[in-house]
């Protein structure tokens, strides 16, 4: 095939558009990630994120979210505002209601869901309130919430081992159920105990052992 100056002109614009509109999406999708990581300067947007991502498939209006989260109406609504601008957010009108709910078909919504927990959601929170706990060895999320299995009603299944204070620790977890209005079904053996336990090849133990889970505190190949 022969190309003249023309056909290489032409190439040369048609490359240049693809790569100018990749590069469009490709900056928008750091952007909205680098804002994503950046809710750490916001408490509101934390506590957003952290109840919708944590219920995704739930929906709010505005005033159940200010009696929920404990913000003034005007402040959370600037930040949905904020979202809806990215498309992170749908809303619908019910009777005088307006709905928030996330966009799970954004194309970013995987990512974003994986920031938020580790961060300011589930792990992240469980996370900040373990580590202040003393006498916690190791901790994991198992069940329907590890097997990504969960639905909106499901509990978050918590295993501790160690040997905490167990008022300090139902404090804490109450405290959180709160925050992610999810209920937390904690299980807690001593060291000793699960230790124990392994050895005699519990049924329950060997199936967390196979099973999918997110660990909370140490590494896997610790239990």
């Amino acid at each position: 095939m022969n190309f003249n100056s023309r056909s290489i002109d032409l190439f040369s614009r048609i490359y240049l558009t693809l790569y100018s509109n990749l590069s469009t999406v490709v900056l928008k999708k750091e952007f909205i990630m680098l804002e994503a990581l950046y809710i750490t300067k916001s408490k509101i947007r934390q506590a957003l994120l952290a109840l919708f991502f944590t219920n995704p498939s739930q929906k709010y209006y505005l005033r159940e979210l200010q009696r929920m989260l404990g913000y003034s109406a005007g402040s959370i609504r600037r930040e949905l505002l904020k979202f809806q601008k990215d498309d992170l957010f749908n809303t619908q009108k019910t009777a005088n209601l307006l709905y928030y709910s996330l966009n799970t078909n954004h194309p970013l919504f995987e990512e974003l869901k994986s920031i938020v927990s580790k961060t300011v959601g589930v792990e992240g929170s469980l996370r900040k309130e373990l580590l202040a706990i003393k006498q916690i060895k190791l901790s994991f999320i198992y069940g329907s919430y590890a097997s990504k299995r969960h639905k909106a009603a499901s509990d978050i299944d918590l295993m501790i081992i160690g040997n905490p204070d167990t008022t300090e620790l139902n404090e804490k977890i109450g405290r959180l159920e709160k925050k992610l209005k999810r209920e937390i079904n904690t299980t807690l053996y001593a060291w000793e105990e699960y230790h124990a336990k392994k050895i005699a090849k519990s049924g329950f133990i060997l199936d967390l052992l196979k099973n999918p889970k997110i660990m909370i505190i140490g590494n896997e190949d610790e239990l």
